[in-house]
């Protein structure tokens, strides 16, 4: 039977990308990381990771092992947690903006279903001011929101530069004002769009607006209109834009934690750890 701990080891190593990082994780030495690798490998009868420069890739068997590995410690925590009473069972209660919650929460629940999975999660996904509120009124356990004016206790995250951007096959006429894709009022990118172009009136027109993203990213795939995002937001089948088509620069935005007040529960703890791990492993591969 395979050994969970080798398993947990050989999963540290896929969501950090590093041997070393994956001791971190796993709280072992990197020599018996790499022992957990090796045993794994020889039981399996195949190689799971091949040199690659300095560090190591997934083999073709390392790819199809994650699933299974993923499933196997899930079902471990899932039995411990129904049958011991260590294990977290309660709920917890989130909010986060959609534009986050496309690029981070699939990672994040998963993240949290894996160690934690008989506690129920309630999302909600509305504007970071309107988010704000209702975790100072206790209505929302955490949030994970943008940072704005009159905002208190964010826990920061991440801060990186606002940029625009367009689908790859957008397009303007040579003069022509070029077409934004934007929130609602109260949205804290909007108004920092607002601000930069105050400086350069009829470069832009503002086209679209929705306080959707979903929305807000199909109007700009579709090639339509130009928007802003956080850098580490750049998906595939973007581009940037700026100076060379005379927009101005834009400035940084922050993201983070806010908490209900009062003593969080242990499932809310857990679900804010859940959300630092998995922005800090995204950083990581994003910038390996």
């Amino acid at each position: 039977m395979l050994d969970t701990d080798q398993l947990r080891s050989f999963l540290a190593i896929v969501d950090t990308g590093s041997f070393t990082k994956a001791a971190e994780r796993v709280h072992k030495t990197q020599s018996a990381v790499s022992m957990h690798v090796r045993r794994l490998e020889e039981q399996l009868g195949c190689a799971l990771f091949v040199k690659h420069g300095r560090g190591a890739r997934l083999t073709e068997e390392g790819e199809r092992l994650i699933e299974f590995a993923r499933r196997m410690i899930q079902v471990e925590a899932g039995a411990f947690a129904a049958l011991s009473r260590k294990g977290l069972r309660g709920s917890a209660r989130l909010g986060i903006p959609d534009d986050y919650a496309e690029s981070f929460l699939a990672d994040i629940l998963a993240h949290y279903n894996r160690r934690h999975p008989s506690v129920e999660v309630s999302v909600v996904c509305e504007a970071s001011t309107d988010l704000a509120t209702q975790v100072a009124a206790g209505a929302l356990d955490l949030a994970l929101i943008t940072d704005h004016e009159g905002l208190m206790g964010l826990e920061l995250l991440r801060e990186e530069p606002l940029v625009w951007v367009a689908s790859e096959r957008f397009r303007v006429e040579e003069g022509a004002p070029i077409p934004l894709a934007l929130g609602s009022v109260t949205c804290c990118w909007r108004r920092a769009t607002e601000e930069a172009l105050t400086a350069t009136p009829g470069i832009t027109r503002a086209r679209f607006f929705s306080k959707n993203f979903t929305a807000i990213g199909t109007v700009l795939r579709a090639g339509l209109a130009a928007t802003l995002l956080p850098a580490s937001m750049v998906g595939p089948g973007l581009k940037l834009l700026g100076r060379a088509e005379g927009l101005p620069e834009l400035p940084l935005t922050r993201m983070g934690l806010i908490h209900a007040p009062g003593r969080p529960s242990e499932e809310a703890k857990a679900l804010g750890e859940s959300i630092r791990q998995t922005l800090r492993a995204e950083a990581r591969q994003a910038a390996a």
